[in-house]
């Protein structure tokens, strides 16, 4: 009976500790053409983050190898052809085969939507030394379904040059959402089977967090977690996935790719993210460039058709 007293007050206490943890809710303009997902995100302030829910992050996208199946980076969906990713994910990589990539479902088991890669863009200054401009674009062998429930295209900055050049942007002291399928803990060598959220902060480049991991250009990179206690930070395996803003238009703008840090979630060393605002120029560029090289290859395959028919 004692016992039976005792397991109805911890179940009591714990389903009230789960309505006392603040949250907050973010729902989208739905009609929005991009930044917007089937069902709003509710985040809270549970420390090392929290599984997020089916339909929330539509863009979330997972890059696996071919051979495997593994999951080895995040990505997010910019076109319904184009996966905004690192380029320390994806420059060692043999060929584009080597990689597929798969939306539609925060269960790493779950099969949505799976594309080939038909090409891939590393920026071209990426530095393996010290991940300066690590950015890279996946296109796709064949479009994504994008009407298809639980899989959206992300916004991204469309920032003037003014802005960039006098301050930062996203401002400090903005809360960020990170979202990956990367390990729980540091030394882990498993991803989460199932998609995480966690609230960190953007943090200016002159803090001396910020300062704690050498960013080497803040103009292209910027520093987010929560200092200095650290217990919320991306890790290995959240490489190359979002770091999102909601903007006051209720949309979600990718401000950041996931980059680098040193360890997970350390006190007093946030996380390294690339700047994407910096690269609206060559994502637009990179994106113009793969259609260009789509339709040049198009043309050339109607042709070889009709020389062979005359």
């Amino acid at each position: 009976m004692i016992h039976g007293v005792l397991y109805a007050a911890s179940i009591f206490v714990f389903e009230l500790s789960l309505k006392l943890v603040s949250s907050t809710t973010y729902t989208c303009l739905s009609s929005a053409s991009c930044g917007c997902s089937t069902n709003s995100a509710i985040l809270t302030k549970i420390v090392g983050g929290e599984p997020a829910s089916s339909q929330t992050w539509g863009w979330a996208a997972s890059l696996r190898y071919s051979a495997s199946g593994s999951h080895f980076c995040g990505g997010s969906i910019i076109s319904d052809s184009h996966i905004l990713t690192a380029a320390h994910c994806t420059q060692s990589l043999r060929s584009a085969s080597s990689v597929r990539v798969y939306v539609g479902s925060i269960s790493l088991s779950s099969t949505v939507q799976i594309r080939d890669v038909s090409k891939i863009y590393n920026h071209p200054s990426y530095s393996k030394l010290n991940y300066l401009n690590d950015i890279a674009i996946l296109k796709l062998s064949t479009p994504l379904n994008i009407r298809q429930a639980g899989v959206d295209l992300v916004c991204l900055p469309n920032i003037s040059q003014a802005i960039l050049a006098s301050g930062e942007y996203p401002n400090a002291g903005i809360n960020l959402v990170a979202i990956g399928w990367g390990v729980q803990t540091e030394n882990s060598q498993t991803a989460s089977a199932t998609l995480r959220q966690v609230t960190v902060q953007s943090i200016a480049s002159t803090n001396t967090y910020c300062r704690n991991v050498n960013l080497y250009d803040s103009s292209k990179r910027f520093c987010a977690g929560v200092m200095p206690t650290g217990g919320k930070d991306t890790c290995q395996g959240d490489s190359g996935g979002p770091l999102l803003m909601f903007t006051s238009n209720n949309i979600w703008e990718q401000v950041g790719i996931t980059s680098v840090g040193y360890g997970c979630a350390r006190p007093s060393y946030p996380g390294i993210y690339t700047r994407v605002a910096a690269y609206q120029s060559w994502i637009n560029a990179t994106m113009n460039h793969a259609h260009r090289e789509f339709m040049i290859s198009y043309r050339m395959f109607i042709l070889v058709i009709l020389l062979i028919l005359l």
